[in-house]
């Protein structure tokens, strides 16, 4: 075969390789997330928060795609583990969860407290102190399972918004919450707990995708969430949201 077959050979493989590529990333990727103000809300037909602002600048970078489409947080992990082309976010990566997905990340970072009733105080000195007492939290969230690992008392809402409900109702001691979706909560109900009892955890949530994602697509998502940090686009975001880096 001559030298310059080979090079048209060469040629149409790459053309072929890149059309291949190009039709993958066209595929359009189905994003989950969940009310959790103010990183992420669902308005009528708007979507706003941090979340939705990280989503856009990604996908964009990674020229992929996409729609956001909101759910319960547990229904969402479901959905994401059974569908290809489905992600979910923001997520806790633990142990439990690492092998199940395919992961881009971290998004965000979260600080996690517990709340009680202004009129029921219970003052904490370290996360030991909470064991006698039963903590609300939500469906899927990290740090349900977290809490469960030490052996607390821990009741499951599909909101994290009607803990503070339940809280005031007494059906709960304590409200187990990231700090700054707890503040927006308080705000939204015009309830006023205060500081929390304790701040016990600070976590990086991160976006799970169902592992049959293409890895050129995962290349692209990786390569720019990498790019949003070196270009100071995350601190900027977070800054703005009241988070620290």
């Amino acid at each position: 075969m001559s030298g310059s077959s080979m090079r048209l050979i060469t040629l149409l493989i790459t053309l072929s390789l890149c059309l291949f590529i190009t039709e993958l990333k066209a595929e359009k990727i189905t994003v989950y997330t969940y009310q959790n103000a103010p990183f992420a809300e669902q308005t009528d037909n708007n979507h706003r928060g941090m979340i939705i602002e990280i989503v856009a600048e990604l996908f964009t970078r990674a020229e992929l795609d996409y729609e956001v489409v909101f759910n319960p947080l547990k229904r969402g992990l479901t959905m994401t583990a059974r569908s290809p082309n489905v992600c979910v976010l923001p997520i806790e990566r633990t142990q439990q969860r690492e092998s199940d997905f395919v992961w881009v990340g971290p998004v965000l970072i979260s600080r996690y407290g517990l709340f009680s009733d202004t009129k029921n105080s219970i003052p904490l000195v370290t996360l030991h102190d909470a064991r006698e007492y039963s903590i609300g939290t939500f469906l899927g969230s990290g740090i349900s399972e977290y809490l469960v690992s030490f052996s607390h008392e821990v009741q499951l809402t599909s909101a994290d918004n009607l803990n503070l409900k339940k809280l005031q109702k007494g059906r709960i001691d304590l409200w187990a919450a990231e700090l700054i979706t707890a503040k927006s909560i308080m705000m939204q109900t015009n309830i006023r707990l205060g500081e929390p009892e304790l701040i016990y955890h600070t976590s990086l949530r991160a976006m799970a995708c169902n592992k049959g994602l293409e890895k050129v697509k995962h290349r692209a998502l990786m390569d720019g969430l990498k790019s949003m940090y070196q270009d100071g686009f995350m601190q900027k975001i977070n800054t703005a949201y009241g988070v620290s880096l």
